[in-house]
């Protein structure tokens, strides 16, 4: 007896790991671009990053970010250098001025925001050096670093955020270099790669199937190119008053529905809401053209009257590469 309560307990303890570690959210994949123009694929080992925008701060989960275009971030000790090198050009010491303008000049195009507010300096001198070292620092830096904005535009599943990322580093790994702290200032771009994933919808005929502006929002993102399988099966009455005489499957009837470019009743999908419509019918397998949620939706009948019936919907997306 002592045996088996020990068995179902060690049994119980598995079973609640496992369980545990289902839940544990899976690390974010990413691109990420350096300034040097170097591209290496990462894992995101933080769950959310803060951003302080002019209406405050808000916590965004990396699940729900497509990608981020990277301000500009000046590293706080190195700012603190530029502060007092552009307040030291106008030292009435040569030697003190000179040593400024080579730092600034050395630091590039971290100083270049600086240099434009003191190049509108009032004191003619001062507005003059500043000048002069921003075109100093323009023939030696490439144009896209000297028209980086201050704040960082961040692209999620739902909407745009502009404004500032609070952290300096963020935390990742690489096959190549292991757990690293990425700088902030070294970064132009993040691509969050999508994961593989898996779901099954009901997709109901009079909700969406009785006009062409009636798409399902399945809520699945793919990337450019990511492995997309779609099968299906149910069935829809395109003319419920005589009931069953007009009944179809996901491949669609043999009328064309409304709009013409498919068969009425027919399951069709796009990637993105501008996106081009495919046929899915009983089964599509594809790589996605392009970046966007999944939409479904059920061709209306040629008769402008509401369809009943639903097809049930199986999505599989694999990991997002590319």
């Amino acid at each position: 007896m002592k045996r088996v309560v020990l068995t179902l307990i060690a049994t119980l303890i598995t079973t609640a790991a496992c369980a545990q570690e289902a839940t544990l959210p899976q690390p974010s994949l990413a691109e990420v671009r350096f300034s040097d123009g170097s591209v290496v694929r990462m894992t995101l080992k933080q769950e959310n990053v803060e951003v302080q925008t002019k209406y405050g701060k808000l916590t965004i989960p990396f699940s729900d970010i497509r990608r981020i275009e990277f301000g500009l971030h000046v590293p706080p000790e190195m700012n603190d250098q530029i502060q007092k090198s552009v307040k030291r050009l106008a030292s009435e010491v040569y030697k003190e001025r000179d040593l400024a303008s080579k730092d600034l000049v050395q630091v590039g195009h971290f100083a270049f925001p600086s240099l434009q507010k003191a190049s509108k300096n009032g004191d003619q001198e001062v507005a003059h050096r500043a000048a002069g070292l921003m075109k100093q620092i323009s023939d030696r830096v490439p144009p896209d670093l000297l028209k980086l904005r201050e704040e960082d535009v961040i692209h999620t599943t739902e909407f745009i955020i502009i404004g500032q990322i609070t952290s300096q580093t963020l935390k990742t790994h690489s096959p190549h270099f292991g757990e690293v702290s990425v700088k902030l200032s070294e970064l132009r771009s993040m691509h969050v790669r999508q994961r593989g994933s898996k779901i099954e919808i009901i997709v109901d005929a009079a909700k969406h199937g009785s006009t062409l502006d009636q798409w399902l929002d399945t809520g699945i993102m793919v990337d450019t190119g990511q492995g997309i399988v779609i099968t299906s099966h149910g069935q829809v009455d395109l003319w419920p008053q005589a009931a069953g005489q007009y009944v179809t499957n996901p491949k669609g009837y043999n009328t064309a529905g409304k709009g013409g470019q498919f068969m009425a009743g027919a399951l069709i999908g796009k990637v993105g809401e501008n996106g081009k419509c495919f046929h899915i019918g009983e089964r599509h397998e594809s790589n996605a053209a392009e970046e966007g949620k999944i939409y479904v939706l059920i061709v209306p009948s040629p008769w402008n009257n509401a369809s009943t019936g639903n097809y049930r919907v199986n999505i599989t997306t694999a990991q997002g590469s590319r």
